[in-house]
């Protein structure tokens, strides 16, 4: 196994660890995890781990054997279709700070969690552009966090918001 795989993969596991630790603390309601400081710690752990996660792609020793010519711009589509789902969802809540009232319109009259979907996709797309085997498989260690990420901050919504999120749950799915 490559050691500058490995390296961004721990460090990449290490920031989805820490981002779970803090969505938990804030879930228990732990004032501290909701602390600027806190959340300034996460950015960048978050922001580290990304970027171990890019070296990760181009780091892969384990390549797919699929042409070039499909491999790109499928992979493109695909992560920037999660790139742009990320941002416009991020852009729809005014960054990523806490509401004093519930989100609704836009991506998120289609989907209650549009940030997560764009991280998925994200994880998916740009390795099958770069025809990274391994990195594409570890989608499947980073897709069961965020979905512990979207189980506790749909809680955290329901206690906030009441019956107004109870009803948003059902009528917008994911």
């Amino acid at each position: 196994m490559n050691s500058k795989f490995l390296i961004a993969f721990i460090v990449c596991l290490g920031s989805y660890i820490f981002h779970t630790m803090i969505h938990l603390f804030e879930y228990k309601g732990y004032k501290l995890a909701k602390s600027k400081i806190a959340h300034t710690i996460l950015t960048m752990v978050i922001s580290i781990g990304y970027v171990g996660w890019g070296f990760m792609i181009f780091s892969d020793p384990v390549r797919l054997d699929i042409s070039n010519y499909i491999a790109t711009p499928v992979g493109l589509l695909i992560g920037l279709c999660g790139f742009v789902i990320f941002i416009w969802s991020a852009k729809a809540k005014r960054g990523f700070n806490e509401l004093e009232h519930l989100v609704t319109t836009g991506i998120y009259s289609k989907f209650r969690n549009p940030m997560y979907i764009g991280i998925i996709l994200i994880h998916i797309g740009f390795p099958i552009a770069s025809k990274s085997l391994l990195t594409l498989i570890s989608v499947l260690i980073w897709t069961p966090f965020i979905f512990i990420w979207k189980h506790m901050e749909e809680k955290d919504l329901e206690k906030r918001f009441g019956m107004e999120y109870v009803e948003y749950k059902k009528r917008v799915k994911f």
